[in-house]
């Protein structure tokens, strides 16, 4: 949804659509007025768009019988501002095909075909290299406000267990969106709403229609879902429904789709069995890896860390290529992947060892459900090995380059695991994240003397704040590193000169990730007459960026939590004597909080800091308290420190 968004938004700022005759009038004018109030910054705006499901039966993989559904629908658009760009997209791939189509635009008091070849875009996102996914746009460029247009197309799910998810909103405002779905007597469909209320208020209906059964859902004055910085997954708090088909009847025989969990691992292990694995080719990187470990952590470490350093991730989703693993000769032979080919190769490698693996399926946190009360294939997007060693659980992410055994990514902690053991299956849950488990320390010794502050800096990561580092590391130029640690090492101040860099082994996992270096100040001290005035709170500009504008709707999503210290001393001159400190300072929001405070020991100012994030997401409620948050932070941090000389 979000990167059909950007595409359309891209194309219809950028290319040159069809021109059509059209026409303003009376009911686009007050179509437009009505959008306009919804929200006023927008170009074009749905006045209504209509989907009505219904379904068949059909033949899916290996002939066996599927429940095919069938997508009819109508998106009335009208522009709000005048030479604008309007358009609709439809997706499709292997499993959804655009079956008829007639893009109609209004003039002279009629709608009037326009049906010409629409543009075709891919879907596919930055980080896969091959997919299935393309997008049909149609559009025109509208000259006056109140033009109207509309899109009318027929689509097919080839096989109906991939319509998951139907989300009510879009790009730009709606007026009026409605969704209809026909239940034969001989299907047995669920549908799940999420987050319809207490913020949204949707109409909804039930009634029969000889041996079918029709269920409405009916949402109006929908404001546009703007793409903004560092946003939560929009199953968290946007409404939709999830599409279960549960079971039907074809031939006059029953079948079972996703109607237990039982079911639900039946078709991945289908899927999963699929790739045809030949390990004759492995059996010689194992030995080659396991040679002089002597004991069994350091070689699942070993097999572990062969998988990250050496096949590059590359996701591919084409049909059910998107589904089944490669074999792991291919991705051995290829040395890429995706996730799935990753962690069945993993897999592989740990049996071929003697070890206990197995391949799962797992959601990240962009997934907000819980398979066990979900039945759909919305609720996992990745693939892991879990391995049980003397009573242990790991779960292993071969697409996390830098993880270190025993440490989860945090986009996994916290979720549940569909295991495959051959024709049953464990369902595991990745522990929770603790902000402990993923910390960021920072010391510095200092020496005021004169107009200037000197010392060395020493700055210490681990858990998904060093992997975090690693990813921004790995991901600029290789001569813009150096400079990219020194800017760290800085604290934050342009003003620094840093020199005697050192790090840690950045390729030894099991380790901390160290950053320290030497570092002149120059700019945080002001002599008048025999005092000094100065700061030591180097507290990160960064944070900043999180604080939320007016115009922000979105909720916020911080990714990870964290437990930062610092520990900053400054020496100062044997006679010199600070004239009054801080209180201690404390503030908290949710789970988050930041306590600091400064102590004098002889001749030495130091700064003690402890800030725990907990409770990485902010609701667009909670913006005034997490904006009074932040800024008593900065408050503190421009805390000026009188010094008698």
């Amino acid at each position: 949804m979000k990167k059909m968004a950007l595409v359309l938004v891209h194309l219809i700022l950028t290319a040159t659509l069809f021109a059509q005759n059209q026409s303003a009038d009376g009911e686009g004018m007050s179509q437009a007025t009505a959008l306009k109030k919804i929200d006023k910054d927008a170009d074009y705006g749905t006045s209504s768009a209509s989907r009505q499901i219904s379904f068949t039966t059909g033949k899916g993989l290996d002939g066996l019988p599927v429940v095919v559904a069938n997508e009819k629908g109508t998106i009335e658009m009208v522009s709000i501002a005048k030479h604008t760009y309007m358009g609709h997209m439809v997706a499709y791939n292997n499993f959804v095909q655009l079956r008829e189509y007639d893009f109609e635009v209004f003039y002279k008091n009629k709608f009037r075909s326009q049906k010409y070849p629409p543009k075709k875009v891919s879907l596919t996102d930055d980080a896969i290299f091959f997919d299935d996914n393309y997008g049909l746009l149609y559009g025109m460029e509208a000259q006056d406000e109140g033009t109207r247009c509309r899109f009318l197309y027929n689509y097919q799910y080839i096989d109906a267990k991939y319509l998951t998810r139907l989300f009510f909103h879009s790009s730009n405002p709606i007026r009026e969106q409605h969704i209809e779905f026909e239940v034969p007597s001989w299907l047995e469909l669920e549908l799940i709403e999420k987050n319809f209320e207490p913020s949204y208020k949707i109409k909804k209906s039930k009634r029969k229609e000889g041996d079918k059964t029709i269920y409405t859902y009916t949402a109006q004055n929908l404001a546009p879902v703007k793409q903004e910085p560092a946003s939560l997954a929009r199953p968290y708090y946007l409404p939709h429904l999830i599409v279960s088909i549960k079971t039907f009847k074809s031939d006059n025989k029953s079948h079972a789709v996703f109607n237990t969990m039982d079911n639900m691992y039946a078709w991945y292990n289908l899927l999963y069995k699929k790739a045809k694995n030949d390990i004759t080719g492995l059996k010689t990187v194992v030995d080659k890896e396991l040679q002089g470990k002597q004991t069994d952590e350091d070689k699942i470490k070993a097999l572990y860390y062969w998988v990250q350093d050496n096949i590059k991730y590359i996701a591919f989703e084409e049909g059910y290529s998107g589904f089944i693993p490669h074999t792991v000769q291919d991705v051995y032979q290829n040395k890429y992947g995706d996730c799935k080919g990753m962690a069945n190769l993993l897999t592989e490698l740990l049996k071929i060892a003697g070890y206990d693996a197995h391949f799962a399926w797992i959601g990240t946190r962009e997934i907000p459900y819980d398979r066990r009360e979900v039945l759909s294939l919305c609720v996992d997007n990745h693939a892991i090995s879990v391995l049980y060693h003397k009573g242990k659980t790991y779960f292993l992410d071969g697409t996390e380059k830098y993880a270190p055994l025993g440490v989860n990514a945090y986009r996994i902690q916290g979720k549940s695991v569909l295991v495959e053991h051959g024709d049953t299956y464990k369902i595991e849950t990745v522990p929770a994240a603790r902000p402990e488990d993923n910390t960021m320390a920072t010391s510095a010794r200092l020496k005021l003397t004169g107009t200037k502050i000197a010392g060395h800096v020493r700055l210490s990561f681990t858990g998904e704040a060093r992997n975090f580092f690693h990813y921004i590391y790995n991901s600029i130029p290789s001569n813009k590193r150096k400079e990219f640690i020194a800017s760290l090492i800085e604290l934050n101040n342009s003003s620094t000169e840093v020199s005697n860099v050192k790090t840690s082994d950045f390729t030894n996992r099991d380790i901390p990730l160290v950053l320290e270096g030497d570092v002149e100040i120059s700019n945080r001290v002001t002599l008048v007459d025999k005092s000094c005035y100065t700061s030591i709170d180097f507290f990160p500009a960064s944070f900043a960026s999180f604080m939320p504008d007016e115009k922000r709707k979105t909720p916020i999503d911080l990714d990870h939590v964290l437990y930062a210290t610092d520990d900053i001393q400054l020496e100062l001159p044997a006679n010199a004597s600070v004239k009054s400190l801080p209180a201690v300072f404390e503030t908290s929001f949710g789970q988050n909080a930041m306590k600091a405070q400064y102590k004098m020991d002889k001749n030495q100012l130091q700064l003690t800091k402890i800030m725990q994030l907990q409770s990485p997401v902010i609701q667009p409620v909670q913006f005034a308290d997490w904006k009074a948050f932040l800024q008593k932070i900065k408050e503190f941090n421009r805390t000026t420190i009188s010094i008698q000389l």
